[in-house]
């Protein structure tokens, strides 16, 4: 490593912890080769050495309004969540620019991967890039029955960022513990019936494409999210 890469790498290192997130996590991409979210990374940037996870909490005062069913035409507390959401979206994604900046003035290639709008595979509703998958190996949580990340602070109640750069970064360190006890309160809420009881040893057993058109036809839905007792 030159000594210019390695005066950029730690001046990188030493703004991420003055960004304005709740959580930051790393991977280095050696480290998870043979995994799909290695070949995921490379294949966006061939060049990357690490992940660079950035995550904010959703408020639960807000998300706890966030019912399923609305009336036609009716003024709900849910809207609320929306621009929550949009407002907490919008600062990670200037968080991972930020770091995209300041990479990229060093010298090292970088690739903001924004907190909403990102690429998905709508045949199979895959993301182009698994942000829970990069949080989980960052350290950041583990994933629950719901699908999603939990963490020891929020829960599941996070929305997620990342950076894939050029810069070799030391990698977090690891959540050991699962932190989803399996209560199966997400089960009994969700209104689609698209979870169940994983088996074989897997994290979690979804049915994306109910999840995604109740979704849809409801225009909100977050009830997973909302009754995980992890983090409350």
């Amino acid at each position: 490593m030159s000594v210019a890469s390695a005066r950029g790498e730690r001046q990188l290192l030493d703004m991420l912890s003055t960004l304005d997130v709740d959580a930051v996590g790393i991977v280095s991409v050696s480290e998870i080769a043979g995994s799909r979210l290695h070949d995921q990374a490379v294949r966006l940037l061939p060049e990357a050495r690490s992940i660079v996870v950035l995550a904010r909490e959703i408020f639960s005062e807000i998300l706890d309004h966030n019912t399923p069913h609305k009336e036609m035409g009716e003024g709900s507390p849910r809207d609320m969540l929306v621009p929550h959401q949009d407002y907490v979206n919008s600062r990670l994604t200037k968080s991972a620019y930020d770091v995209c900046n300041v990479s990229r003035r060093q010298g090292l290639k970088a690739l903001p991967l924004p907190a909403a709008n990102y690429p998905t595979d709508q045949r199979h509703l895959f993301s182009v890039f698994s942000y829970k998958h990069a949080a989980e190996y960052a350290g950041l949580g583990s994933l629950g029955w719901h699908s999603l990340l939990v963490t020891p602070q929020f829960g599941p109640r996070v929305r997620l960022a990342c950076v894939l750069t050029q810069a070799e970064l030391p990698s977090s360190s690891r959540q050991g513990d699962d932190l989803c006890n399996g209560c199966g309160k997400c089960l009994q809420a969700c209104p689609a019936r698209a979870l169940a009881e994983p088996q074989n040893g897997e994290a979690y057993s979804i049915n994306k494409f109910a999840c995604s058109v109740f979704r849809g036809g409801s225009g909100s839905c977050s009830e997973c999210m909302r009754v995980c007792p992890i983090g409350r």
